[in-house]
């Protein structure tokens, strides 16, 4: 048996504090709290095993109410619906903090997509681009919006996560690809506008990939906000990418696949791993991410260049009219 030490300052200067529930509570004399001997984290009390199963079910498709039943049947436990809302928040933004350095071995082919979904009563656009040789998941982009802008958000995105442009882009016939996918890459991707079932350059792979999104989907509808939306999204992301078995890949996740190594492997890493005292702070998002790429940036300081020369423009014509104006004057005056 393992020496049981504190779980606020790993003390093992420690002695039994009674029970209560038929579980042994401890007493340490260093940092003088109390604590149990159960798998739980610092100042949480359900166990990590319950919790990370609760994730795995959310992201697996499952709402919260049928979570919540679950955990009665299988651990006899009674916990909230919103108790269990707090641990998706909380250990999905704990995901996307150790998850965001991460970068993927990917092909030159990438195959971006994008379908409807209903949030608080209005269209919400989910956007998807999935690298065709890994089956990776590069980026997702909500907008209410399906326009030129959104579609250069999307690639910019997959672009800093993979560490390079892709060779080919093949997407559906939506005009927005056209211009999002020539700014973003600085027409160096070749973009091929194809349909689902032909022989060449489908879209079949992401057709599929959107059936899958229905777990994503299933979820996702009962919130009434984007923002949550937002996070759910990225928190699925790692969850297609990193814990879902692909049978293309022959039962292994895309990043088990390419044989790259993480700090976790599944949600109880994630939630094992969870340091109360470094907590990831709450990430905002907006319907349009502030991308960091050479394009949009290079593209912001020319907009701005343009708009300082029409306003100097301007000026200058309206001190031109002021001055013909003035000559008018003096002239009706004599």
């Amino acid at each position: 048996m393992s020496e049981i030490t504190c779980k606020y300052c790993n003390s093992s200067d420690i002695v039994k504090y009674g029970t209560y529930n038929d579980e042994q509570y401890y007493w340490c004399k260093k940092c003088q709290r109390k604590f149990t001997d159960k798998d739980t984290l610092l100042k949480m009390k359900t166990p990590v095993t319950e919790i990370a199963s609760a994730m795995n079910m959310y992201y697996g498709g499952l709402p919260i109410d049928a979570i919540q039943n679950q955990i009665k049947q299988e651990y006899g436990h009674e916990i909230s619906e919103p108790a269990i809302y707090k641990w998706i928040v909380r250990f999905t933004q704990e995901a996307i903090s150790t998850y965001k350095d991460f970068k993927p071995e990917v092909g030159d082919e990438w195959i971006a997509d994008e379908t409807v979904l209903k949030i608080g009563g209005r269209n919400v656009w989910f956007w998807d681009i999935i690298d065709s040789k890994t089956r990776y998941l590069l980026a997702s982009h909500l907008s209410t919006t399906r326009t030129t802008k959104d579609a250069q958000i999307l690639i910019e995105k997959a672009i800093m996560r993979a560490g390079k442009a892709p060779q080919v882009v093949i997407t559906d016939k939506l005009r927005a690809y056209v211009d999002g996918i020539d700014v973003a890459t600085l027409g160096f991707s070749k973009h091929i506008q194809s349909k689902p079932f032909t022989s060449e350059d489908s879209t079949n792979i992401i057709e599929r990939f959107h059936g899958i999104l229905k777990q994503r989907t299933n979820v996702i509808r009962h919130f009434k906000d984007i923002d949550t939306a937002h996070l759910i999204t990225e928190g699925w992301l790692i969850h297609y990418n990193c814990f879902k078995d692909h049978e293309a890949l022959d039962n292994e996740s895309p990043v088990k696949h390419m044989g790259k190594n993480l700090p976790f492997t599944n949600w109880e890493d994630i939630v094992r791993g969870f340091d109360y005292k470094n907590e990831s702070k709450p990430i905002a998002y907006t319907p349009e991410p502030n991308t960091t790429s050479f394009t949009y940036w290079h593209l912001s300081k020319q907009h701005e260049r343009n708009k300082c020369a029409r306003n100097k423009a301007k000026r200058i014509a309206r001190q031109g009219r002021s001055q013909n104006l003035s000559i008018i004057k003096s002239i009706k005056e004599k």
